[in-house]
């Protein structure tokens, strides 16, 4: 069974080992996914986002022994990187980045974050162009695989409708509570597949998967 996880705690924790490893060089820690907005199981990954100036490959080794000595250190993931290096970043693939993090320490003050409605268009073009390489893929090439595949396809999908909601009308919606009072029918269908994969059999759920991605990028 898994640890339950004050995810408080434990990120006040990472942030005094972070300080204290980088001094200075620490720019921003912060969580991303579930647990960022609450919904999170108890084996639910922790995506934790670390920016470190300069980061180096010494500093990657010092990271991951740091998160060896965190609680249910399995669980964690997430995006470590420099300030520099986001900096450069296409802003259609920093969007949901940003936007899904909730800042523990720093800010995100080293970059613009302030994202336009064409930037958020452009992120859920290439979030829905993901899903429908990696379904049509998976069809033709590794349908032994399609169970994974959709799993990881619902989860983006919940992405690209954050930011076309945001394109339309500057709200990134803060839960998938709030996206499902936003989302079409089809989308709380998406929605609904990520807690409750047998949803509809996984052919179905990825011909209709695959058409809806097909009609974002044909907006």
């Amino acid at each position: 069974m898994t640890e339950t996880v004050d995810i408080t705690a434990w990120t006040e924790a990472l942030v005094d080992k972070l300080q204290e490893a980088f001094g200075e060089r620490l720019v921003l820690v912060g969580l991303q996914g579930s647990r960022a907005r609450g919904e999170a199981r108890e084996d639910s990954d922790i995506d934790a986002v670390v920016i470190i100036d300069g980061l180096g490959h010494a500093d990657l080794v010092t990271y991951k022994e740091i998160i060896d000595t965190m609680p249910v250190s399995a669980l964690a993931c997430g995006f470590i990187g420099s300030p520099d290096v986001l900096k450069g970043w296409p802003r259609s693939d920093s969007f949901n980045l940003v936007m899904d993090t909730r800042v523990h320490f720093g800010s995100f003050d080293f970059m613009d974050a302030h994202f336009t409605s064409e930037e958020a268009s452009a992120s859920a073009k290439a979030g829905a162009a993901e899903i429908y390489h990696a379904l049509c893929h998976t069809l033709v090439f590794e349908e032994e695989a399609l169970p994974a595949v959709l799993a990881a396809c619902v989860k983006s999908a919940f992405f690209v409708m954050r930011a076309n909601v945001f394109a339309c009308t500057g709200e990134y919606p803060a839960s998938r509570a709030r996206m499902r009072e936003l989302a079409s029918d089809e989308e709380r269908l998406f929605l609904d597949a990520y807690d409750t994969p047998a949803i509809l059999p996984d052919q179905e759920l990825a011909n209709r998967l695959l058409a809806w991605a097909a009609a974002q990028l044909e907006m």
